[in-house]
């Protein structure tokens, strides 16, 4: 017996020769600097890092930061995502299993007959057992290690993307809630500027009765109010639409949200803060690339298991228990069995098989790497681009500040020459019109300054890590 099992563990030593590929994470391929120019000083890049994870308290806005609470909570595809860390953990722990024996307690009865050589035909008998039946494929070329190797790395990417689903839902959540409080001061502007063209048509609709002004004064300043009029469904049927949106990204039935919004209370902007960190850093700190590079590393170490398949198996199988012919007397002291066996199995008609499933897993783990590769660029171009547009945007925005302040005295002074005289009341309804856009224009700006800021934030990875994985989804075991 001790035979047998010093043979079983020389069997067993062999375990520990992995073939395959060893994974080595591929350098980031970053340029040193941004080409857009970019609002920083010298500030650590860590805070830089750190001022993300909580990006839309920037905006100063309570509300904001209620709802993105909400949000981070219950939306759904943030729970659909930790569903797939349970997932790629259970599949973890079963390629983890694989590595150990596996113990069965089996119970049976056999009817033989003629079961040793020499024995006379027809002699029969009955062989009962009960015992403990233990089978261990041991993983001598390190084929299921390497299958463990590629299920922690797709646990560790399926957790970031999970990072990645708070940056892509804190982000909706922002540009929602930014959309709904600019078109709220749009219809405000638009109710407001209603008023007064009704105002003026009024009493353009007085002038004329009395003699003093024409018809057709009258007919512009209708159709000028009427153009405005027609606008407020068309904003209100978007005012509702966001706020339906909003209920779906906090997780909840229509009317769920309720927002709280003065008439005239300005749509929410950030200061310009240090958010930019370099482009190699940014690259880190995406969960979208760390995810890729973890799907890399995972098909990396399945090329080793797949080619693990061309070298031979060795199966080790041992049984503890009792057999006896009587079973009245299995469970007797002379009814104690045990046996110890080992199997070596050699691929040979199934090499074509094989190779090609060699061939496969080259192919994904090239496609993993172009996809890798694919990510970082895209994540390069897309914060390059949404810096730019932040900037444009900004400048848009002062220039239309200033038009529309321009544009107001326009107005006054064209109210006070038209009571002197001076000019028709054409010009006083044109002024109103070109303000009018002029103020509907700067609100948008500002909506578009800010959701251009978000995009930034999202473009940098911001949010993520504002909350980690329960404990039970934590990457360690």
């Amino acid at each position: 017996m001790q035979r047998q099992f010093l043979l079983l563990f020389t069997l067993a030593g062999m375990a520990g020769c992995v073939v395959g590929p060893d994974y080595k994470q591929p350098a980031l391929n970053a340029p040193e600097h941004w080409l857009i120019e970019t609002p920083t000083s010298n500030a650590s890049q860590t805070a830089a890092v750190e001022s993300l994870k909580n990006w839309w308290q920037s905006f100063g806005d309570a509300q904001l930061n209620t709802l993105m609470e909400q949000a981070l909570a219950e939306n759904l595809n943030v729970k659909i995502a930790l569903t797939h860390i349970n997932q790629a953990r259970s599949t973890r722990g079963g390629a983890f299993s694989a590595l150990f024996p596996t113990v069965s307690l089996g119970t049976g009865a056999q009817r033989v007959q003629n079961p040793f050589p020499g024995l006379a035909p027809g002699v029969h008998y009955n062989l009962y057992e009960m015992g403990f039946d233990a089978l261990w494929e041991v993983d001598v070329f390190g084929g299921l290690q390497r299958k463990l190797e590629a299920a922690g790395a797709e646990l560790d990417s399926e957790t970031e993307l999970y990072q990645q689903a708070l940056v892509t839902l804190s982000a909706e959540l922002a540009r929602s809630y930014i959309d709904y409080r600019s078109l709220h001061l749009q219809l405000h502007i638009t109710r407001e500027n209603l008023l007064s063209q009704q105002q003026t048509q009024s009493l353009m609709e007085k002038l004329n009765l009395a003699g003093v002004g024409t018809r057709h004064d009258v007919i512009r300043a209708r159709a000028l109010s009427e153009t405005t009029e027609a606008q407020i469904p068309a904003l209100e049927a978007k005012l509702f639409a966001t706020l339906r949106q909003l209920d779906v990204l906090v997780g909840g039935q229509p009317g769920t949200v309720t927002i709280q919004v003065a008439d005239a209370e300005a749509t929410p902007t950030a200061p310009v803060q240090e958010i930019m960190t370099s482009p190699a850093d940014t690259l880190r700190h995406r969960p979208d690339i760390r995810a890729a590079e973890r799907r890399l590393a995972a098909a990396t170490a399945m090329q080793g298991a797949a080619i693990a398949e061309l070298y031979p198996k060795l199966s080790l199988s041992a049984f503890l228990g009792f057999r006896n012919t009587d079973v009245e007397s299995l469970f007797k002291s002379a009814a104690f069995s045990y046996g110890t066996a080992a199997g070596l199995l050699q691929p040979l008609l199934n090499l074509g098989r094989i190779r090609a499933g060699i061939g496969q897993a080259n192919a994904k783990q090239q496609a993993a790497y172009l996809a890798y590769e694919q990510v970082m660029l895209t994540a390069l171009q897309e914060t390059e681009t949404t810096m730019s547009s932040y900037l444009k945007a900004g400048i848009r925005r002062r220039m239309l500040a200033a038009a529309a302040a321009d544009l107001r005295e326009s107005l006054r002074l064209s109210q006070l020459r038209y009571q002197e005289g001076v000019i028709s009341f054409l010009d006083v309804l044109d002024a109103q019109r070109i303000l009018y856009v002029a103020e509907i224009d700067l609100a948008r700006s500002t909506a578009e300054t800010s959701t251009d800021l978000i995009a930034v934030y999202k473009a940098l990875g911001g949010g993520a890590n504002r909350l980690a994985p329960p404990a039970q989804m934590s990457k360690g075991e």
